[in-house]
C-alpha cells in the first residue's frame, strides 16, 4: 500500500469529475463536481418518522457517496451499502409494526406470541425446535399467515401483505433487489458509476420513507377539466382558464376531474383510458351550459391513488373489454353486465389489460389467480356479482355511478380485442 499524505489524500480522482448535469462530459472543476454529486443525493431525505437507526446507515451511505469525488472506488462501495441497508430497514421496522409481540400460527391452527425487542432474538426463535417450517406469521392486514423467515425474501414480502410497500410494478423490483443484496454479500470486484449509485440510494430512501408512512407515487392531485370536440380535433384544460377556440366546429363538452397534465384524447366515460384515475362528472353538452353547471355545483379538485389501483375486465362473447373501475360497472345496463369478469390490482389499465389479453389468448406464462410474473395481482374471477363482492372487501367502491356511455370520436382507442387463441387476439375495424 502507498502511504499518501493528507494532501495527497485530499485531491480528486479525475475519474470522477466527468459526470455532469448533462451526462459524460468534459472533466469539471472538483468544487463544482463535489458540489454537483452532493446535490444529486441532498434530494434523498428521510421522514421525520424514521429511527436513528434506520437514519444513521443513511446517511452513512450518502457520506461515503460525497467522497466518490476524491476515491471513485466510493461510489460503489455507497450502491453496496444501500443494498445492504434496505434489510436493516425492514428488520428495524418490523418488531415495532408489532409493538414487540410476534403472532405465529402453526400446522394445527394454534397461536404462538414471540416477545421480543430484538430481531436476532426472534430470528432466532422461529427456528428452533423445528417452527420455520410449521409456523407461519399472523398478519395485522387480516390477510392469510404467510412463511417467514426473517430473510430478506421474507421482509419484503411481510412488508407488501401488511401495506407498507405498495405498487405492482414496483413489487416486480423485490426479486432483483434480493439478487443484488445477495451478490453485495458474497462479490466479485465490480465498479459502479456515480448515477448507478445514486438511483440505489433513491431506491433506498424510497423503501425507508415507504416504510415509515410516507406516499410512493402519489396521492396526485386532479383538478376540474373540460374536454370539447367535433369530428376533427379536440382539446382539454383546466376549467379556469379553458376555451374550446381550438375546435374548428360546433364542440361537444364534458367535465371530468383529472389530472391536467394528462392525455385526454382517448377519453371514454365507460372505460379506463387515461394513465391517472379520471371521474367523469357532467356531459357531454355544449360549452355554455358546461359554464352554467360549474357555476351552480362549484366542483373541487382531489387527490387519487395512482398505485395498485383496482379494474374490473369483462370477457363475452371471445371479447375481452377494457378495464373498468366497480363503481361504474355497477351502474351498467345489463346488457353491458353479461359474461365473466376478474378483478385485477395494477398500478395501470394497461398492465391489467396486457395480462389479461396474453392469458386468454394462451399466451404461456401467465398466472390466473394471485401475482404474475408482470406487475399485476389477480384478486378473483367470477360473476359480476361475485366479482363486485371481492372489489367491495379489497376496498373498492361499488355503489353504482351511472354516467353516459360515450367517447371522444376521433379516439381510436377500441374497446375490445378479440381473443382468437394459439397466443393471437384481433382487434375491430376502425
Amino acid at each position: 500500500m502507498i502511504i499518501r499524505t493528507l494532501e495527497e489524500l485530499q485531491h480528486p480522482d479525475q475519474a470522477s469529475l466527468h459526470f455532469t448535469p448533462l451526462g459524460f462530459g468534459p472533466e469539471m472543476r472538483a468544487e463544482d463536481a463535489a458540489d454537483y454529486q452532493q446535490k444529486v443525493i441532498a434530494r434523498f431525505d428521510l421522514t421525520s418518522q424514521v429511527p436513528e437507526t434506520t437514519r444513521s446507515s443513511f446517511e452513512r451511505v450518502r457520506t461515503i457517496f460525497s467522497y466518490g469525488v476524491l476515491c471513485y472506488e466510493l461510489y460503489t462501495v455507497a450502491a453496496d451499502q444501500a443494498r445492504l441497508a434496505i434489510e436493516q430497514a425492514l428488520r428495524d421496522r418490523f418488531l415495532p409494526f408489532y409493538e414487540g409481540a410476534v403472532s405465529f400460527r402453526d400446522a394445527s391452527g394454534g397461536l404462538h406470541e414471540v416477545k421480543t425487542d430484538k430481531f436476532d432474538d426472534l430470528y432466532q426463535a422461529i427456528r428452533d425446535h423445528g417452527r420455520l417450517r410449521k409456523w407461519k406469521l399472523r398478519l395485522r392486514s387480516g390477510k392469510d399467515p404467510i412463511r417467514f423467515d426473517g430473510m430478506l425474501t421474507s421482509l419484503l414480502a411481510w412488508a407488501r401483505a401488511e401495506g407498507l410497500l405498495d405498487g405492482q410494478r414496483d413489487r416486480m423490483r423485490d426479486e432483483p433487489r434480493v439478487k443484488l443484496r445477495n451478490y453485495v454479500a458474497h462479490p466479485s470486484y465490480h465498479l459502479e458509476m456515480p448515477p448507478d449509485a445514486a438511483r440505489e440510494i433513491a431506491d433506498l430512501a424510497l423503501i425507508i420513507n415507504r416504510l415509515w408512512g410516507a406516499p410512493a407515487g402519489g396521492p396526485i392531485a386532479r383538478e376540474v377539466v373540460a374536454i370539447a370536440w367535433d369530428d376533427q380535433s379536440v382539446t382539454w384544460g383546466q376549467v379556469e382558464h379553458f376555451s374550446p377556440g381550438p375546435v374548428k366546429g360546433p364542440a361537444t363538452c364534458v367535465l371530468v376531474r383529472a389530472y391536467p397534465e394528462d392525455d385526454l384524447g382517448d377519453y371514454d366515460s365507460l372505460y379506463e383510458v387515461t394513465r391517472h384515475p379520471c371521474d367523469f362528472l357532467w356531459g357531454p353538452g355544449n360549452w355554455p351550459d358546461a359554464q352554467e353547471w360549474l357555476k351552480q355545483e362549484h366542483p373541487i379538485g382531489d387527490e387519487a391513488p395512482t398505485l395498485d389501483r383496482l379494474f374490473m375486465l369483462r370477457y363475452h362473447d371471445s371479447k375481452l373489454y377494457l378495464p373498468q373501475v366497480a363503481a361504474v360497472v355497477a351502474g351498467l345496463d345489463v346488457q353491458q353486465q353479461e359474461g365473466s369478469w376478474v378483478l385485477i390490482r395494477a398500478d395501470s389499465s394497461t398492465d391489467a389489460f396486457n395480462h389479461q389479453r396474453q392469458l386468454l389468448a394462451g399466451v404461456s406464462g401467465h398466472s390466473p389467480m394471485g401475482h404474475c410474473r408482470c406487475p399485476i395481482e389477480t384478486l378473483g374471477r367470477g360473476t359480476l356479482q361475485e366479482v363486485l363482492g371481492i372489489a367491495a372487501a379489497a376496498g373498492a367502491e361499488v355503489s353504482p355511478r351511472q354516467v353516459p356511455d360515450f367517447r371522444v370520436p376521433i379516439s381510436r382507442m377500441p374497446r375490445w380485442n378479440e381473443i382468437i387463441g394459439g397466443g393471437n387476439w384481433g382487434l375491430p375495424p376502425i
